[in-house]
């Protein structure tokens, strides 16, 4: 899904995964100078809307790093409700300074 600004050029997209039962969200974004204007709550309803008219699709999942709290403060306010923690266990260094 990709929400196009008024210059016909990109500002946003949601890319997802169609399992049989579920969807799942690996990539929402939306241009710094486009946000807070509800355009990725815009996409994820539009995503929404497809899912229901689909039919056989129960949820759409998604995620966000621990400290995002805005994703998550967004999530919330559309109604998402929290099902998992994810733990990761570090192998090595990323080479970034990072340890995960």
């Amino acid at each position: 899904m990709v929400a196009i600004g008024e210059d016909g050029k990109a500002i946003g997209l949601i890319i997802y995964d169609c399992g049989p039962e579920n969807w799942s969200i690996s990539l929402g974004y939306v241009l710094p100078e486009h946000r807070r204007k509800h355009i990725y709550t815009a996409l994820f309803y539009a995503l929404r809307d497809k899912a229901q008219e689909q039919g056989n699709i129960f949820s759409i999942l998604s995620g966000t790093h621990l400290n995002n709290l805005a994703a998550q403060a967004a999530f919330e306010a559309q109604r998402r409700t929290k099902e998992y923690i994810m733990y990761s266990y570090p192998l090595k260094d990323r080479g970034d300074g990072k340890s995960h």
